[in-house]
């Protein structure tokens, strides 16, 4: 008989969607801890796995304690085992919470900092449960150096949970190897950490980011929400993403390159979104809203113009048949300008030809004295801006641009060219 397991991480109880009208009870993450509680009990599944950053940091303990609780008794009552580590976010809180409740379904593993491994029986077979916890804020060593010394039963099916970067050697946040864990007595590793679901190994030993079950903003685009595991034997285990997340975030690029006048505008990008919410309908029962990131792309006589074209068409929010509402949060234009000899005009000493000279610069992948300096100034202003204290909370949660090369060079061609149409337009006049 098999065995399911639900596994998720990276839940972040506590915090809220972002372009979500306020009042909205499914901003919430705990709106979709709810769900994920009601999924385990209808699916009936033996064990529920969490793989840290379940709660999203100190400051939200009273907000998350009684939803957490909440779903544990719901669970307790279910007979569904529960299995979590401790992660960046919540190394601290996570244990004080179990700490104030005496569950004894609930297993927090390796919660000193050390691996830990707990034997449990799931429909009459035993299952090895290893996992190790976060006990600070950032590891800069990898976790599975200590691995060894828990010394799992390797003929044991064991299920292993885990909170850190994949591959990136210089993480402040437990820094781990593929090779590694591809390497250990483990048949599934369940990790957390990123927050968009990645499947990095489907065969054994299964290896996956679970992601976030529930959409926290525009950089997590896509479906999210649980993986149910379905297990067999050591060697198959299948995991299967259930679409839960009642928020969702995408981007789509629509080309305006013919559009001459608003009605002509409005119906290019409108019929755009509306063919891309059709094409996810199947990913969309349980997602409430939609929000779309729109990218305008082509060339266009019109860039002047179209800047005002594009708050005209903010306001479409039409409704699927899921009853999943669709809203635009924001257009983003890198519509380039519309002029053949694009050459010529660089031979220019204007400032029109000054633009034209930038754009083939950037666009040729290349560089000179002048954007060399303008990328410098551009990273020296941002930097500024990034240690200012108006955009801390931005810095903690590692929302700010990085300040690259390629960042700016990006951000300085696509405003050169929106300089340049506008020069362009008013030459015509």
């Amino acid at each position: 008989m098999s065995i399911k397991i639900l596994a998720s991480a990276d839940l972040h109880l506590g915090k809220k969607s972002s372009a979500i009208e306020e009042g909205a009870e499914q901003r919430s993450t705990r709106y979709t801890w709810q769900r994920m509680v009601d999924r385990a009990i209808e699916h009936q599944v033996d064990a529920l796995l969490l793989a840290g950053d379940i709660v999203d940091q100190d400051n939200w303990y009273f907000e998350a304690i009684g939803p957490l609780q909440k779903g544990f008794n719901r669970l307790e009552q279910a007979g569904v085992e529960v299995f979590m580590i401790a992660g960046n976010h919540d190394f601290d809180v996570l244990g004080q919470i179990i700490r104030h409740h005496s569950y004894e379904h609930v297993h927090l593993l390796g919660a000193d900092g050390s691996w830990e491994k707990i034997v449990h029986p799931l429909k009459g077979q035993d299952i090895q449960f290893v996992g190790w916890s976060f006990t600070q804020q950032h590891v800069q060593e990898d976790p599975l150096a200590g691995f060894d010394q828990l010394d799992p039963d390797p003929a044991a099916l064991t299920i292993g949970l885990l909170h850190g970067d994949l591959d990136i050697p210089d993480s402040l946040y437990a820094p781990l190897a593929l090779s590694h864990l591809a390497n250990k007595s483990v048949d599934a590793w369940i990790m957390g950490h990123i927050h968009q679901p990645r499947s990095v190994k489907k065969e054994h030993p299964l290896i996956a980011y679970t992601g976030t079950p529930h959409a926290l903003n525009p950089g997590e685009p896509g479906m999210h929400g649980p993986v149910l595991l379905t297990v067999e034997s050591k060697h198959n285990i299948q995991a299967q993403w259930l679409p839960l997340s009642p928020i969702r975030y995408e981007g789509l690029e629509v080309d305006v390159s013919h559009t001459q006048d608003p009605p002509a505008f409005r119906e290019v990008v409108t019929r755009g979104l509306w063919e891309s919410a059709q094409r996810l309908l199947p990913e969309l029962e349980e997602v409430t809203y939609l929000v779309y990131d729109l990218q305008l792309v082509g060339e266009s006589s019109h860039l002047n113009k179209i800047e005002a074209w594009m708050q005209e068409v903010t306001d479409y929010r039409p409704e699927l048949s899921t009853g999943t509402e669709v809203s635009i949060r924001k257009i983003v234009s890198q519509i380039q300008p519309a002029r053949a000899d694009m050459r010529d005009l660089a031979e220019e000493s204007s400032p029109a030809g000054k633009l034209a000279q930038t754009i083939l610069v950037l666009e040729q992948d290349e560089s000179n004295d002048f954007l060399d300096a303008l990328t410098e100034q551009w990273q020296q202003y941002l930097n500024k801006l990034n240690y200012s204290s108006t955009y801390l909370p931005l810095r903690q949660h590692e929302r700010l641009l990085k300040g690259t090369r390629e960042e700016a060079r990006s951000i300085i061609l696509n405003e050169s060219r929106r300089l340049l149409s506008m020069l362009l337009a008013q030459q015509k006049q």
